[in-house]
């Protein structure tokens, strides 16, 4: 299956994704509460920590397998397999024991800003929430073979019924009066029975069966070097991610209500992040068949302002929107007591817009395994990001720790990696941010100003006037689109993808 399927159904499955959060979310916060919503996403933060025991080891499944397909080496394949069988199955047990242990500390850590039914709960999520963890981890190995095989309808559709499921189930728990801790439980169903899907596909239809004889030592150092590296990048990720809401929690006097509001910034944030990734998530084993091919740098370079414009295409469209709209859509989606997680989702949408239209590049540094600088500079940055959570949440807690998260993501994920860019895979900065931002800046500036003009006059207005305001600028977004902001290759691909849409339903 090729690349352009592939990205077709991630961005399929992030419709799917986001609408479940558009419907849910809501129902979820008036059926909980402000305080128990904000518990169970403070759990959720907290036990994501646990999925850092893959240790970049699912990267690297990814990377291997991709490339021994390119040499036809199966048997390599399988004894591959076979270490990460046996990693990730130990990795489960740690995980378990850890999430014990966070489970017996979190009265201690987070006294200070929640009371004792609160704390209660949260213990209660973490311990479902840990064994999905666990099988998640578990079984980890057999997910990255599908994406290293490239069979993106299985692997991307298991997970659209999965949304699907998950979003009638979470509806009846929540009717039952079951609240955060039915969620949970559906959510650890739901993961059973995914990857249980997983595995077997692999075994009975790939058919790659784990090897653990033969494995060569020198084979196992070499992927344990490439994966220490995207250890340190996953744990600089996921404390940029979640650092925010385990401070608040840890540091603020009575937080459960600003969790929650920082959770729906937060959220709408992850859902910005998954449109971006949704694309660069199926790259990875063309990516390793361009390098492996001996793609020079220029070449490269040009891959990524190909795939950076089509990102920053979609990314600027909602990025103006949001700006112009965000705000009263947050007061009419989650509650007039969550308006202020329009400034936490602005703040950081704003960072990870540069950064995911450049998040090929990281997909190239894997690659080529030239990423240990990135790594290092990224671990460094993160330190930086807490330190100032630490100090801005003194000031004001909500804007005061979403903006150590966007100063310390503009350093680490733009400003080094451009850097690294430079040295690594030798290109040219200004050819590169030339090429990606031509046409396009214009037209999400004038997006962004014709939102907030049509929102002057539609303002106070219901869903049916926020609509009308999204319809305008998505209108004058796509006519400035076509007149000046896009290359010929971007219109001959929306062309296409009309054809192929039309054709479909002609027959």
């Amino acid at each position: 299956m090729n690349r352009k399927t592939g990205v077709i159904l991630s961005y399929v499955m992030m419709i799917f994704e986001v609408m479940s959060t558009l419907l849910l979310t809501p129902f979820i916060i008036g059926t909980l509460g402000q305080a128990e919503y904000g518990v169970y996403k403070l759990s959720a933060s907290v036990v994501a920590y646990l999925l850092l025991l893959d240790l970049g080891v699912g990267n690297a499944i990814t990377r291997y397998i991709a490339k021994f397909r390119v040499s036809g080496d199966k048997d390599q394949s399988r004894k591959f397999l076979g270490v990460a069988t046996v990693y990730y199955s130990v990795v489960a047990i740690v995980a378990l024991i850890a999430g014990i242990v966070l489970i017996a500390i979190f009265p201690k850590a987070f006294a200070k800003g929640l009371t004792a039914d609160e704390i209660q709960l949260g213990q209660r999520l973490l311990f479902i929430t840990m064994i999905n963890a666990a099988v998640t981890l578990g079984t980890a190995a057999y997910n990255n073979v599908i994406i290293a095989y490239e069979q993106f309808a299985v692997s991307k559709g298991a997970s659209i019924i999965q949304i699907i499921v998950r979003m009638g189930m979470t509806y009846v728990m929540l009717k039952c009066g079951l609240g955060s801790v039915g969620i949970v439980t559906v959510n650890l169903i739901l993961t059973v029975l995914c990857r249980g899907f997983f595995v077997l596909y692999v075994l009975f239809r790939i058919k790659l069966l784990p090897k653990f004889k033969g494995i060569e030592i020198g084979f196992v150092k070499e992927i344990v070097i490439y994966s220490s590296m995207i250890l340190v990048q996953m744990i600089a990720t996921q404390l940029n991610a979640t650092v925010d809401q385990v401070l608040i929690g840890s540091l603020v006097a009575s937080s459960s209500a600003i969790l929650a509001v920082y959770s729906v910034g937060a959220q709408i944030t992850q859902y910005y992040q998954s449109i971006g990734t949704a694309f660069t998530g199926v790259l990875m084993p063309g990516i390793v068949k361009m390098v492996e091919k001996g793609a020079d740098s220029k070449q490269l370079t040009d891959e990524m302002i190909r795939i950076g414009r089509i990102i920053l295409i979609v990314l600027g469209l909602i990025w103006s929107g949001f700006l112009a709209c965000g705000q009263q859509f947050i007061t009419l989606w989650a509650g007039q007591a969550n308006t202020d997680a329009y400034f936490v989702a602005v703040i950081l949408m704003t960072a990870y817009m540069f950064i995911l239209t450049e998040s090929i590049g990281t997909q190239i540094l894997w690659a080529m395994n030239q990423h240990k600088e990135q790594a290092i500079f990224k671990g460094v940055i993160v330190v930086l990001n807490i330190f100032l959570t630490i100090v801005l949440i003194k000031w004001q807690p909500l804007i005061g720790a979403t903006l150590g998260t966007f100063i310390s993501l503009m350093l680490g994920d733009v400003v080094v990696m451009n850097v690294i860019f430079r040295k690594k895979l030798k290109m040219n900065l200004w050819y590169y941010y030339k090429g990606l931002a031509k046409g396009i800046l214009p037209c999400i500036a004038i997006a962004a100003i014709v939102g907030f003009v049509a929102g002057y006059f539609l303002k106070n207005g219901g869903w049916t006037y926020l609509c009308v305001e999204l319809a305008v600028i998505c209108l004058i977004y796509g006519l400035c689109m076509l007149l000046f902001g896009m290359n010929t290759y971007e219109k001959n691909l929306v062309r296409s993808v009309l054809r192929k849409f039309t054709h479909g339903r002609d027959k």
